[in-house]
């Protein structure tokens, strides 16, 4: 069964960037389903105001689309995704492991909390993430209230001198999952790849 979501007028779907692929490597090894990418919403886009997606097709926000020091909030608002606390960034530190020239996002100003918020409930979210400290993953519905959490663990040896910083998929399910907040004690955190289900 197909879902349809009316978008608001205000924040269109942009059509001309939306692509679907086979994934070679799934993020979700349960599901060989075709990914849709989004990109970033641009000035001059050609636009529609309504968008149909089977639920169990995962949307993947395309993260390195954004501009280097970019403050990441209403990007991807057309898909009724919006983002706190986010700046996308090539990091510098060799400790953040990553292809060379790669954008991901990061927390800030605020170190180690960001926030993602959906205008339509979504029942999967995965993400990949490195952190210098344990990350936890919380998800809350349109109450308010936590509903779900999982948390990507580190060695207490671990030191802001690491060489490498580890990196884990952190994915939580649930029903009508409106808020999802990464959050790392006393570190810092990226955000390299973000998918979600409705």
């Amino acid at each position: 069964m197909m879902k349809s979501f009316m978008i608001d007028e205000d924040f269109p779907v942009v059509i001309d960037c939306i692509q679907s692929f086979e994934l070679k490597t799934p993020i979700d090894d349960e599901s060989n389903a075709a990914e849709i990418i989004v990109y970033p919403q641009r000035e001059n886009s050609e636009i529609k105001p309504e968008f149909i997606v089977n639920p169990s097709t995962p949307i993947r926000l395309a993260l390195e689309a954004l501009n280097c020091f970019e403050v990441v909030e209403n990007q991807f608002q057309h898909w009724g995704i919006t983002f706190e606390n986010a700046i996308a960034l090539q990091p510098s530190n060799p400790a953040f492991v990553l292809k060379p020239a790669t954008t991901v996002i990061m927390a800030a100003p605020k170190g180690g909390v960001l926030e993602i918020n959906f205008k339509y409930p979504v029942q999967k979210v995965f993400g990949l993430i490195t952190s210098s400290r344990a990350t936890v993953l919380s998800a809350y519905n349109g109450e308010g209230q936590k509903v779900a959490e999982t948390r990507m663990n580190v060695s207490p040896h671990l030191n802001s001198d690491s060489l490498n910083f580890p990196n884990a998929q952190l994915k939580l399910s649930g029903l009508n999952l409106q808020k999802i907040i990464f959050e790392t004690f006393d570190g810092q955190l990226i955000l390299h790849h973000l998918q979600v289900e409705f």
